[in-house]
């Protein structure tokens, strides 16, 4: 049997993970010396009722090697059992390396067969999307290996963009200056984020909400999306947002003649939360 672990970043619910028959290991969220588990101990809401409160950000902690080892020392019961791993990305977070440094001290034989480790290269929705669509695949392949090949594939055509939507939390994490955010808010400048490389880099800016949509059809056009693997639209603590956003980019890709996949909606959780804050909206596809 194929079993397979992901971590928090993906930003799928308890319930959905176990509907999918995935693991999912918590990432920690440190507020005020107090270590709750995303998922867990902190809800979602619960987590961006703090941040908007807080004074200052909250510090995230990777899934330690010890918890990796539990883990796959659980599911590896039969010798037929084997892991696929899917890692949010080694540039944000090192859960990877971890979980690298649990299958090398399991100490079994063939650990490096029976437990395939991906580093995703990205986290939030497109995380997701890769978890989802691996729990679709395992029962069409026949080891982790070929499951991970797979994976990997899909991850090397990967596109998630987003928009910050709330400045103050991007100045806070050191990721804009507070003259930049300043300048920005007056003139209702919204900066372009993408996940290069792993890691969240700006794409550009628009002026104004509305032109998010424009932006991202301009990206769907440049690089089309396969149409067997869905949509992701993320929003950080703005369902109603995510769901205008889903529709408003369905719609301008009809008129434009743009084929999209089926279109889903999640929210976004503590990591990506804290470095971008609330109301962010990504958007993730598998391009051609």
């Amino acid at each position: 049997m194929i079993h397979i672990v992901t971590d928090s970043m993906s930003d799928l619910t308890q319930e959905e993970s176990a509907a999918l028959g995935v693991e999912l290991l918590p990432l920690t969220v440190r507020f005020d010396n107090l270590d709750l588990r995303e998922g867990i101990d902190i809800s979602r809401s619960e987590f961006f009722q703090r941040l908007r409160s807080s004074s200052s950000l909250p510090k995230t902690s990777q899934i330690p090697p010890e918890g990796y080892r539990d883990c796959f020392l659980r599911l590896l019961k039969n010798p037929n059992d084997e892991i696929l791993c899917i890692c949010g990305s080694s540039k944000i977070s090192g859960c990877y390396q971890s979980a690298l440094i649990a299958r090398d001290a399991l100490g079994i034989e063939n650990a490096e067969k029976r437990i395939r480790i991906v580093d995703s290269l990205i986290a939030i929705s497109g995380e997701a999307l890769l978890v989802r669509m691996a729990a679709q695949q395992r029962r069409f392949v026949s080891s982790a290996a070929e499951l991970e090949a797979w994976v990997n594939e899909l991850r090397d055509h990967q596109r998630t963009y987003g928009a910050a939507g709330n400045l103050k939390y991007l100045v806070m994490g050191g990721r804009l200056s507070p003259l930049v955010a300043k300048v920005g808010s007056t003139l209702n400048i919204i900066p372009m984020l993408r996940f290069t490389g792993g890691e969240i880099l700006q794409a550009g800016i628009v002026r104004g909400e509305k032109r998010m949509i424009p932006w991202y059809a301009e990206k769907l056009a440049k690089h089309p999306p396969r149409l067997d693997c869905p949509l992701t639209i993320a929003g950080a603590d703005c369902p109603e947002k995510a769901e205008r956003t889903a529709c408003e980019l369905q719609r301008l890709a009809e008129e434009k003649g743009i084929p999209l996949p089926p279109v889903s909606v999640m929210g976004v959780g503590a990591v990506i939360g804290t470095h971008v804050g609330p109301d962010l909206i990504s958007v993730s596809w598998i391009e051609k």
